[in-house]
Parts: C-alpha cells; sequence; structure tokens
C-alpha cells in the first residue's frame, strides 16, 4: 500500500479479518471448553500488525498517540505491548514518499 486510501482500506479490510478471527476463536473455545484455539496465533498477528498500521495512519492525519492510544500507559507495561516505533516509522515513510 503506497497511498492513504489504501492504507485505510488495509484497515477497514483488517478489521473485519479480526472481527471473523474472533468470532471463530471464540467458537472454538466453546465447542472445546476453553481450550486452544489455532486461531489465536493469526489472530494476535493481525492485531499487533493492524494496531501498528491504525498509529501510523492517526499520526498521518495529525492526531497525537495521547489521543490515538489514551488507554495504554506504557510506564510498568511488557514490552510486547509497547508499540514498535520503527514499524510505525517506516509505514510513515513508505506513505509520505508516495
Amino acid at each position: 500500500m503506497e497511498t492513504m486510501v489504501e492504507l485505510k482500506q488495509y484497515l477497514k479490510d483488517s478489521a473485519v479479518q479480526i472481527r471473523e478471527l474472533k468470532r471463530k476463536h471464540k467458537e472454538v473455545q466453546r465447542m472445546y471448553k476453553g481450550g486452544g484455539s489455532k486461531y489465536w496465533s493469526e489472530l494476535w498477528d493481525k492485531r499487533h500488525a493492524y494496531r501498528h498500521y491504525h498509529i501510523a495512519y492517526s499520526e498521518l492525519r495529525g492526531r497525537t498517540r495521547s489521543q490515538i492510544e489514551a488507554s495504554y500507559p506504557y510506564d510498568g507495561q511488557p514490552k510486547c505491548l509497547i508499540p514498535n516505533e520503527d514499524l510505525i516509522r517506516s509505514i510513515k515513510e513508505k506513505i509520505k514518499l508516495a
């Protein structure tokens, strides 16, 4: 994706995929009484990617990080919950260059 329009469409498509994976994951959990699901890792990966693209998109539109992620206090959080700044920067650079 190289433009803001393509990035926005990617976010919309990803949101639909995440909702579908979440539904499937919950179905499997109900069926097997809380057992593991093959959808969990894919769901986590999609959510992780979506979050970074969403941050990049919002910052390109002029929002601040505190407006985007008001409910994520970074102090004392596990490393996996802190956004990857290098990834966000590379996404923003790709869009700006297009």
